[in-house]
């Protein structure tokens, strides 16, 4: 299994609080700085889509989005292509650089605390239909991977007993929630995926 197409999404703590708008200067600003990985080209609106990706940093290697899809809005990163290594470290770099959009994001004076993503609950999701079909067969090829990401993230900084559940139906992307006993403050949280080694 060699799937290029891989997002891993954050939930925020209090989505009521965040307009996405305004995360577009925001956005515009980190791609100015170099703040985010993947090559970032420019920021996309689609705040309008109801259930829709939302604010976005377009990007060629990776996007990054304030992402509303499922109803809950959350913070995410895409790979698209370019990816090296074995899925749990693509999986592992995709995480790190969720907490880190986090963290950048709320170091930021006007948005603060209200860009805090929860540590308890992490959505994982495969885009290439081909190389993972939405079933149970697929979910026994990953979730080897995606228990060595959360091994290392416990080892590193604590997670506590974890669950992973597939989600949505055969149609849909393969996707997983991972669900972690023992959340953690968001900088710790971080800290502890960029000590994680996978």
């Amino acid at each position: 299994m060699n799937p290029q197409r891989i997002a891993v999404k954050l939930y925020l703590e209090d989505p009521a609080a965040l307009d996405p708008e305004e995360l577009v200067p925001v956005f515009h600003r980190f791609i100015r700085e170099d703040v985010v990985t993947g090559v970032p080209i420019d920021v996309a609106r689609y705040g309008h889509v109801s259930d829709g990706p939302g604010i976005m940093i377009i990007g060629s290697l990776k996007d990054h989005a304030l992402d509303l899809g499922g109803g809950r809005a959350g913070l995410s990163t895409t790979l698209k292509r370019g990816a090296d290594g074995a899925l749990a470290s693509r999986v592992h770099d995709l995480v790190q650089d969720v907490a880190r959009l986090s963290v950048d994001l709320q170091a930021d004076p006007d948005l603060g605390s209200r860009a805090r993503v929860g540590t308890g609950e992490i959505l994982i999701t495969i885009l290439d239909r081909y190389e993972a079909p939405n079933d149970d067969a697929t979910l026994l090829k990953v979730d080897p991977a995606i228990r060595e990401v959360i091994t290392a993230l416990s080892e590193a900084g604590g997670a506590g007993a974890v669950t992973v559940e597939r989600v949505g139906e055969s149609r849909d992307p393969f996707a997983v929630r991972v669900l972690l006993d023992q959340p953690r403050p968001l900088i710790q949280w971080a800290e502890g995926v960029e000590a994680a080694a996978v």
